[in-house]
């Protein structure tokens, strides 16, 4: 028996690769790995696909049936687009992702979150209204913040910076660091199957390559930095007590 999994893209179709859609832009990647192709659900306001994934365990293969959701309607709003899918496909919440920006985080860092509050967030608050519950796991992922020479409380700050298009270096980040977890290494799987964030691991410090001529002259530099001394220790030692005594 297969078990359904959620994961919902938070944005504005009508703004795309701008940052505060960066958790469609996440969806789009998976869908594109998958050969997969979107079509409109008019009944819960939104553009979906879907896809098996298989895990194999000691024993069986686990089976996941997992949708892709993109609210069609604006990012403050797409509560009710969530709150029906999860509805009419029966999700248990603790199998809902929702993906979507977060500007706490530098930019192609990962989190995630298993409940709490919208912390400022529109398209999270939205979806808690209409849930009734904020048990339910966010995937954030960082946009960065405005630059520091800009006072960024403000709120036409704000709306301008998520609203704005990512840079080309920008998306060369996200796709690099960010679409690989769950394109790649088995992301996905990991997520359906445990509930869990690929991390990539961690790269040793490579040795260094020694240039030879630079070794031999340190080592005659440790030679010189050991050698005993050159001056008479004896008359060294009488010149101390001498200043010792002067001192007294």
């Amino acid at each position: 028996m297969s078990t359904r999994i959620l994961l919902v893209g938070l944005g504005n179709k009508t703004l795309p690769n701008t940052r505060h859609n960066v958790g469609m832009m996440v969806l789009d990647s998976i869908a594109s790995k998958l050969n997969l192709t979107w079509s409109q659900n008019k009944n819960w306001k939104s553009d979906i696909t879907e896809a098996t994934v298989r895990v194999e365990a000691k024993h069986e293969t686990k089976e996941y049936q997992v949708t892709l959701l993109k609210p069609r309607k604006l990012m403050n709003i797409s509560g009710s687009c969530v709150a029906q899918a999860v509805k009419d496909l029966g999700i248990s919440l603790q199998n809902l992702y929702v993906f979507h920006d977060d500007m706490q985080r530098d930019l192609g860092k990962v989190n995630l979150k298993g409940s709490g509050s919208a912390n400022g967030h529109n398209g999270i608050k939205s979806v808690i209204e209409n849930l009734k519950t904020n048990e339910f796991k966010r995937v954030r992922i960082g946009i960065g913040r405005p630059p520091a020479d800009i006072d960024d409380r403000s709120y036409d700050v704000v709306a301008g910076f998520v609203l704005s298009k990512f840079t080309q270096s920008e998306v060369s980040t996200l796709e690099e660091e960010v679409y690989p977890m769950w394109t790649r290494n088995q992301g996905l799987e990991l997520l359906c199957d445990k509930g869990q964030l690929f991390k990539p691991p961690k790269i040793k410090n490579k040795k260094k390559v020694v240039d030879p001529s630079k070794w031999e002259k340190n080592q005659q530099q440790k030679q010189e930095n050991q050698a005993p001394p050159s001056f008479d220790t004896a008359a060294a030692s009488a010149v101390s007590q001498h200043e010792i005594k002067q001192a007294a």
